[in-house]
């Protein structure tokens, strides 16, 4: 690969009328050679082409020594001769690549170009006026035939230069991404190789647009670069590992695949946790918003399910929740895979990311939810979090909830409603328990359900919270009250019912209890008469609810 490099002082009429000159000359000689205007991933894709890098100096310096490592030869173009040109690029021998150094001088007065050349250990200087002559442009011509052989020879030559070629890949590769994670008002990016992108908008709104990137390979490379140098720990990206989870850009979750799929895709989610707090969130009415508080951080605590669907806003309520916690409080959370992160967002600094793990191929090496549970309580942990329940482990979870642990959090997957107990129940049940007895354990283990939906904007919203008051012995069923519900017209959730047993304390301690009297009292006067005891709770978004339900 041939390296081209602008003097930044030279006028860039003047420098781009000389390189195209060279570059004329070059394609003579070689038709098909490749142009880049920028370090990275590009040219790594290019490596059975002639390839030449046009920079200017003002590139960072290690995105400049990344370039300098890949080129074959290196052409300056000048002003003039300055001192100590070849260690300013990075390649005198105090750097340890020894690389030629071709100049052209852009000046009126024709220098010494034999005496410059010695001084400044160049091959060779070329002169042409910055009005260039047909001889002048005849030499530059017949330079670029010479250098043609240069940006034929493969990008990366000794292990230095992969470091620093690496390195500039990575810088090149958030340097594509970077217009899209500049962006407040977006959720997710769905990208589909080289062929177009679905814009999430933060109002529920989607649109199809071009993808960012030119093709498939030119994708692959900026995930295995990200996946490379992008992380605290390197990861890999190829046939043998396809897949790569991560962070970056700070708020941006990575998922990227490739190999196994066709075509790759490119997965980016925005997070704002630890920058938001659940009244910036704008989720719930300010009273609300206290009142969860009060269950996972306050002085009279409350076992908490937030239920939502996918990409429903469950993880970034949590996160909002859980910063709240005073930073004395250990937090152990258990996790199929990382999405929490409070120690690496700096949500709270007390807090332990356990990870779940399966098996490897001889049937060993499986660490569950069920173990995480017990090494917790044996750590005396503070308070529990479990993000995406999926069965296995939920009696263990249950037993941890009940035995005295409070201000717990659990995230799931589900509908609104009854779907949430039912899905409680279901995993519960999964694990051999018999079903009253699986509803006994959430009536003792659990005391708020808050679902997420949207609200007719497309804005992520709190639809329903529901207290769960006990377990009937006598029917074998889970008694259920809705506290809180949304109802059409309005932005937030409103109060529809008074709480009993701890949640009434809990409001009295979050300071809301004498404002939302009431107005509860208020709309329980205009209610029309309670509906059958075991109404669905998803009924309860869109009707008026009995204070009293059984599931």
């Amino acid at each position: 690969m041939l390296l081209v490099v602008a003097d930044r002082d030279l006028a860039s009429e003047q420098a781009g009328m000389a390189i195209e000159t060279v570059l004329g000359g070059l394609r003579r000689a070689v038709p098909d050679v490749v142009t880049f205007t920028e370090p990275g991933i590009g040219a790594t894709g290019s490596a059975r082409q002639p390839t030449v890098m046009v920079l200017d100096d003002t590139v960072p310096s290690n995105e400049m020594a990344g370039a300098v490592a890949a080129a074959a030869e290196v052409l300056c173009i000048a002003a003039e001769a300055k001192p100590g040109i070849k260690e300013n690029l990075g390649i005198g021998t105090r750097t340890g690549r020894s690389k030629p150094l071709w100049l052209v001088l852009v000046a009126e007065e024709r220098p010494d170009t034999a005496l410059t050349a010695h001084l400044v250990g160049a091959v060779k200087v070329y002169w042409t006026p910055p009005k260039p002559t047909r001889l002048s442009a005849g030499r530059l011509a017949g330079l670029g035939k010479k250098l043609s052989a240069a940006a034929a020879v493969a990008p990366v030559s000794d292990v230095l230069d992969v470091a620093s070629w690496n390195a500039s890949a990575h810088a090149a590769a958030r340097r594509r991404l970077e217009g899209l994670l500049a962006a407040d008002d977006v959720e997710e990016y769905q990208i589909m190789g080289d062929r177009h992108m679905v814009v999430h908008y933060s109002n529920n709104t989607r649109m199809v647009v071009d993808s960012p990137f030119v093709s498939e390979q030119e994708m692959m490379e900026t995930s295995r670069h990200l996946a490379a140098f992008g992380g605290p720990t390197s990861q890999r990206f190829d046939p043998l590992d396809p897949r790569v989870d991560m962070q970056i850009a700070g708020r941006w979750r990575l998922h990227a695949e490739g190999h196994v799929i066709s075509p790759p895709t490119m997965v980016l989610r925005s997070n704002w946790a630890g920058k938001i707090s659940i009244h910036d969130l704008g989720v719930c009415d300010y009273r609300l918003g206290r009142v969860l508080i009060e269950a996972v951080a306050g002085q009279v605590r409350a076992n908490m399910v937030i239920a939502a669907p996918m990409s429903g806003g469950k993880t970034t309520l949590a996160q909002a929740l859980l910063g709240e916690v005073p930073e004395t409080e250990r937090i152990d959370t258990i996790e199929d895979t990382p999405e929490l992160k409070l120690l690496e967002y700096r949500i709270h600094m007390q807090s332990y990311e356990r990870l779940t793990r399966d098996p490897n191929n001889d049937g060993f090496g499986k660490f569950s939810m069920a173990d995480h549970i017990r090494d917790a309580k044996r750590s005396n942990s503070d308070k529990l979090v479990v993000g995406e329940v999926r069965g296995e482990g939920t009696m263990a979870l249950l037993d941890a909830m009940s035995s005295g642990l409070s201000g717990c959090l659990v995230t799931i997957h589900a509908h609104p409603g009854r779907g949430v107990l039912d899905k409680l129940i279901a995993y519960a049940s999964s694990e051999g328990a018999e079903l009253s007895y699986s509803r006994q354990q959430i009536a003792g283990a659990v005391d708020l359900l808050v679902w997420m939906g949207r609200d007719e904007e497309g804005n992520r919203v709190v639809g329903d919270v529901t207290q769960i008051d006990g377990f009937d012995e006598a029917t074998g069923r889970i008694s259920t009250r809705c506290l809180w519900r949304r109802v059409p017209g309005r932005k937030h959730a409103i109060p529809v019912a008074w709480p009993d047993g701890r949640i009434e304390e809990l409001y009295g301690s979050a300071g809301v209890a004498e404002d939302l009297k009431e107005e509860i009292a208020a709309a329980q006067a205009q209610a029309p008469p309670p509906v059958d005891g075991q109404m669905a709770l998803e009924d309860a978004v869109t009707a008026t609810p009995s204070l009293s339900r059984g599931v």
